[in-house]
């Protein structure tokens, strides 16, 4: 008897996003009955024996060579397993936003620590251009940034899959941030920054579009918009990152600004977007088994040249 037709590829998409979701929601139904740290702990185990296993484990072990050159077969091969043990960790942790936050009566896991000690920074007085990376558990940006009086717009991409879209977003609405598409952004951000909001967005992934800018030791697609967003509106841009210490335990660590002057230098945008990425790298390359990089970074010939997919 003749086998059963093929599924067309639109109902096998369809299909394998609805498993997708249905994969999430059952972590954080479980992850939801358990006490923050040891949801961390769950889904840290749960990704790092099925993460080495999956198609993406290649593009983990790839951007960690090239970010880390100095490291051996064994250190990378480690390092991919926390890679995806803190993503496990992270996942999981979605059920526990207003506990880590501070929302429930108890103390925020969250330790802020300021390395910019400008008055007027400390203040907020004015809006700012906030960039960082995927690092610890990346959602808690909007809320360190909140804890010293700014109003950011975060910026996101939304997820390929709209039903595992629509289960983070509905997650994320317990942190209390204000999300912003990519997509069609301009208009919106510069009306905000008028009006006295920051923005923040995570400058560590490669956007296909962008402009060759070294990353590491190695040129990568970068966006542009923060130092586009500077010069266009007169404000500073701050990285920051979020370090995991512990199970459900974090520390969000604000840097010094990136120098912006000369302003009318006609590399300003090429010159600015180095030196974000000079930064970025280095807090990568500081801790990362930390590090999501589950997507090429860097582009397909740059990374084979160097040997980063052997």
């Amino acid at each position: 008897m003749p086998g059963a037709p093929p599924l067309r590829p639109a109902l096998r998409q369809r299909l394998l996003w609805r498993q997708q979701a249905l994969m999430l929601q059952s972590l954080w139904w479980l992850a939801g009955r358990l006490p923050p740290h040891r949801a961390s702990r769950l889904g840290r185990r749960v990704l790092q024996t099925l993460g080495p296993r999956s198609r993406k484990h290649r593009h983990v072990v790839a951007n960690l060579r090239m970010l880390c050159p100095d490291r051996d077969a064994g250190e990378i091969a480690a390092l991919a397993r926390e890679v995806w043990g803190n993503l496990g960790a992270t996942l999981a942790e979605f059920a526990h936003f207003e506990a880590i936050t501070g929302q429930r009566g108890a103390p925020a896991a969250v330790e802020v620590v300021c390395e910019h000690r400008d008055p007027d920074f400390l203040a907020a007085r004015r809006p700012c251009v906030f960039v960082s990376a995927h690092l610890g558990n990346w959602e808690l940006c909007g809320h360190a940034i909140r804890s010293l009086g700014y109003r950011p717009d975060l910026i996101y991409n939304p997820q390929a899959n709209p039903a595992l879209d629509a289960l983070v977003m509905a997650r994320r609405a317990a942190l209390g941030d204000s999300y912003v598409s990519r997509h069609n952004v301009l208009r919106k951000l510069i009306r905000g920054l008028g009006e006295g909001r920051s923005v923040a967005l995570l400058v560590d992934v490669r956007i296909d579009e962008g402009e060759l800018v070294p990353f590491g030791d190695a040129p990568a697609p970068t966006t542009a918009l923060p130092a586009w967003l500077a010069r266009k509106a007169g404000c500073p841009i701050v990285p920051l990152h979020v370090e995991r210490v512990a199970d459900a335990r974090f520390r969000a660590v604000f840097h010094p600004p990136i120098v912006l002057e000369p302003m009318d230098d006609p590399r300003f945008v090429s010159r600015v977007s180095e030196d974000i990425n000079r930064v970025i790298a280095s807090l990568i390359r500081a801790m990362p088994g930390q590090w999501l990089c589950t997507k090429r970074r860097w582009p397909k010939a740059v990374m084979r040249a160097r040997g980063a997919y052997d």
